[in-house]
């Protein structure tokens, strides 16, 4: 177990157990729906919805996650042999109308420079930001649009045309990955072997053991990437959080990243990001309540 610290601080822990980190992230939840009145993780439906041809193959598909009454587009693929068919788009829209259906308020991605941000500003979404902290020029765009509009009753199914299904999220995950996977290693060469994708976790314990602090995140392309960052109140205005997201960015910079990449919603810590140097560069407005989710960068 690696630690360090001086003779008058808590250890930070660089290598903790999973059973190590859940206190600190259940910590954070905790917080997070107290300041949101029990929804932050409204409604707490992941959706998985799969693309089948004639014969029951899968050739398309899309996974969602919700948070705070947003949907969050997580994978999305067609196979290359039936793009331009009109069928990412009814797998989207499929997948916006339950959203809409189980309470979210706004659909939201992130897609790479060289995915489908085009696609999606054709169907509606709204660029809201450009994150530019990756190796070679690398750019990824954050979309997202008002479900206001969006028709919840079902359309009326073509049977000449492939069927979408739900599905669970093992049925579904594998062929969209892999369907993904190959996209990206045409488009990135041997990119993400340089620049692979490695987990941070750290934790601090106090005298008696106890959990009390903790980060959770990772490297990819040159960035890191963390969005788990707790202190426990007692602990809190004492140097913790800042010696966690410094020692997680000297890992990151080790790693050889250039940047590293968060969000913040407003009853989050945005003042005390700023003070460690991170600055907006876009901002996500779709929340209820007026809730924003500030999206933030540090160049190393």
């Amino acid at each position: 177990m690696k630690s360090h610290s001086d003779s008058n601080r808590f250890a930070i822990i660089s290598d903790p157990s999973e059973e190590e980190v859940k206190p600190f992230q259940k910590g954070l939840e905790s917080y997070n729906l107290e300041q949101t009145d029990g929804e932050y993780n409204s409604p707490e439906e992941w959706l998985s919805l799969v693309l089948k041809d004639h014969n029951g193959n899968i050739v398309g598909g899309i996974t969602t996650s919700t948070l705070y009454w947003a949907q969050y587009l997580e994978t999305f693929w067609v196979d290359k042999r039936f793009r331009k068919q009109g069928y990412g788009r009814d797998l989207l829209f499929e997948a916006e109308r339950l959203a809409k259906k189980n309470g979210c308020v706004v659909s939201q991605t992130y897609t790479f420079s060289w995915q489908a941000s085009d696609f999606y500003q054709a169907v509606g979404y709204k660029l809201v930001a450009t994150y530019d902290g990756y190796v070679e020029g690398i750019t990824e765009l954050i979309l997202m649009k008002s479900l206001d509009t969006t028709d919840i009753a079902p359309k009326k199914t073509d049977p000449t045309r492939f069927a979408i299904h739900k599905a669970s999220l093992e049925e579904a995950q594998k062929p969209i990955y892999d369907g993904m996977a190959e996209h990206t290693i045409s488009q990135l060469g041997n990119l993400r072997s340089v620049h692979p994708e490695i987990g941070i976790k750290l934790i601090i314990k106090n005298g008696e053991g106890q959990i009390i602090g903790g980060l959770s995140g990772y490297t990819t392309l040159g960035t890191m990437n963390f969005g788990e960052l707790w202190v426990h109140e007692d602990y809190r205005n004492q140097g913790y959080g800042k010696d966690l997201l410094q020692t997680a960015e000297k890992i990151a910079k080790e790693k050889g990243c250039i940047a590293g990449q968060t969000a913040c919603f407003t009853f989050q810590n945005l003042e005390f990001l700023k003070k460690q140097g991170y600055s907006e560069y876009g901002c996500l407005d779709g929340y209820p309540k007026g809730v924003r989710e500030y999206l933030l960068i540090k160049r190393f």
